[in-house]
């Protein structure tokens, strides 16, 4: 038996995934060349395939719970993994992209492989009692599958901010400004269930917000690809027209010869 809330959240998690997922690919299109834009890209596209899975688990746990708690296990791996490419991402706005050392991605992908073994081993579908089904998980899976990847991206949005603060060109400010954004939308989502948990009222509410917030934050992502960012010559060797508008990510690149 599906309740109206597992239909709910199984339907609204699915477009979610699926409208995020789409946006996410654009963002990558826009210039799928440079490493910054495939990183970041890549972990929206994670998080779309996280969210797609969450939904799907509530849609085949009538049927069987072996087959939820599958679809439960690739949401917690893509959404841990999604965590750490932003984070990496953000490092290579702040610091730049050649400072992405081949160590960075082993240690950080190793550190997303034991958080999601953990995750997956502490987080399960079961029966809610009420007729339909819901996710529970431990302190120590809560820990591994939400908080540490939390951190990861918070320290990530912290980059960004810094990396705002650090560019002159008031265009380069804005794209940035929409990637900033955009990054926070999935902590301001988070909270948005830390709220439900908190507040006794209609189950619908916050996972609403979450939801729409969590597909706001791709759009503003690649609202901020739109931003024409203005190339001062007095940053450039020599003038060129192709360096008008920039595809890329990276907003230092305005400021310092390529």
């Amino acid at each position: 038996m599906v309740t109206s809330f597992n239909l709910f959240t199984s339907v609204a998690w699915i477009v979610a995934g699926v409208i995020s997922a789409i946006i996410s690919i654009l963002f990558l299109l826009k210039n799928p060349k440079k490493r910054l834009n495939q990183l970041f890209s890549t972990g929206f596209v994670f998080w779309s395939i996280s969210l797609f899975f969450n939904g799907l688990n509530f849609a085949v746990a009538y049927r069987s719970l072996f087959a939820a708690n599958i679809c439960r296990d690739l949401a917690i791996f893509t959404g841990i993994f999604s965590a750490i490419f932003l984070f990496i991402s953000a490092i290579g706005i702040y610091f730049g992209a050649e400072k992405l050392h081949w160590s960075l991605y082993i240690i950080s992908l190793a550190v997303a492989t034991v958080l999601s073994v953990f995750g997956s081993l502490n987080d399960w579908v079961v029966v809610d009692g009420l007729g339909g089904y819901k996710t529970t998980d431990n302190l120590f899976g809560k820990t591994c599958v939400q908080l540490i990847p939390a951190v990861f991206v918070i320290v990530g949005a912290i980059l960004l901010v810094m990396t705002y603060f650090t560019l002159k060109n008031k265009s380069a400010k804005k794209r940035i400004g929409y990637f900033i954004i955009g990054f926070s939308t999935i902590i301001i989502g988070l909270l948005m269930f830390l709220i439900d948990s908190l507040v006794n009222i209609s189950p619908y509410i916050f996972p609403t917000l979450a939801i729409l917030t969590w597909v706001t934050g791709p759009i503003l992502m690649l609202a901020g690809f739109y931003v024409k960012v203005d190339v001062s010559l007095k940053y450039l060797p020599a003038p060129d027209i192709s360096t008008l508008e920039s595809k890329t990510l990276d907003p230092k690149q305005i400021e310092r010869p390529s």
